[in-house]
Parts: structure tokens; sequence; C-alpha cells
């Protein structure tokens, strides 16, 4: 055996602790975000209710339903099915919306403007109606002003587009981490 065939110590050292690093990980429940835990109550289906709008924002309780019911299908964990079928409801309410300016380009005019959204929702037992899991969120984005009327609609549409699909990873990642 030449010399570049034989392994050192340190080598075989190295290879055994990379294994029992690994062996450890899988062993102690080690899992990627989303991934791991099941659903709140071991329910095995989910239904999703359009989400309450208690904001003067048109359309956001679809635009946050929307985005809850993408992430359940993307991570394929949980079924979604209607109500009738379903083990577990999942709805909520929108129950604020805030515009606030964060900064200016002179005492009249606003430069960047942020809206922070929150909300409460509820996951439900079908059968029972007993609550399984409960929460309440809140998150903002920011936005530039450009001085157009029509541009500050579609930028607070956009800006509360993103907060939704960030809040809905979000809470996708919640539900299953906590069981």
């Amino acid at each position: 055996m030449s010399s570049r065939e034989r392994k050192s110590p340190c080598s075989k050292l190295a290879l055994m602790v990379v294994c029992l690093i690994v062996l450890s990980l899988l062993g102690c429940g080690y899992h990627f975000a989303g991934t791991g835990g099941q659903a709140p109550g071991d329910i095995k289906s989910i239904a999703v209710d359009v989400l309450q709008n208690n904001t003067a924002e048109i359309g956001l309780g679809n635009v946050f339903t929307n985005a809850i019911v993408n992430q359940f299908v993307r991570w394929k964990k949980l079924p979604i099915k209607p109500h009738k079928e379903a083990d577990g409801v999942l709805g909520g309410t929108i129950t604020g919306i805030q515009f606030q300016e964060v900064s200016h380009v002179d005492s009249d005019k606003t430069l960047t403007t942020r809206v922070t959204i929150t909300l409460k929702l509820t996951l439900k037992r079908v059968e029972t109606d007993e609550i399984l899991w409960k929460r309440s969120y809140s998150y903002y984005e920011d936005y530039v002003e450009t001085g157009n009327a029509l541009d500050t609609a579609l930028l607070r549409r956009r800006a509360a587009t993103q907060i939704a699909e960030y809040l809905a990873e979000k809470i996708y990642m919640d539900m299953f981490e906590e069981f």
C-alpha cells in the first residue's frame, strides 16, 4: 500500500466525527423548517376560509387567503379539502392596516410609506369546533411614494401582497413547528 492510499489517523477521526454529527442530528429530530412535526390536533386535512377583512382595503381578504392556500399547496404536507371533508378549518380576520410616513423629501412631501397589516387566525377541528391553534400576526412593508395616486394604489397593493406572502409562509411554518 502506498503512502497515498493510507489514511491518516486524523482523517479517520474527522470522518467518524462527521458521521456522529449527522447521526445525532437525525436522531434528535432535526428537520428543515416546515417539514417537521405534525399538524395541530393531528388533523390530516384542512379547509381554509376566506379571511374576514376589517379594513377599508378592498380585496385584502382574498389576497391573504390565496397566499395561505398557496403555502399549503406548495408544501403538500396537509391537503386542502372542502369543509365537509376536512378535519380542520383555518380562518380568521385581518384586523387592521396602517399607513405610516417613514421618511420625507421635505416637510410637505413623503418619500417612504410603511404599510403594516395585522391579522388573527384560528384553526378549529371541524367535528367539535375545538380550537387547536390560535395566533396573531403583524408585519410591514415599505414603499417609495411617486406622488401619483394611481401609482400609490398599486404600490400599496404590492406591499400588501408581499406582506401576505411573508405571513403565509410564517403561518405555515409556525403551525408545524410547534407540534
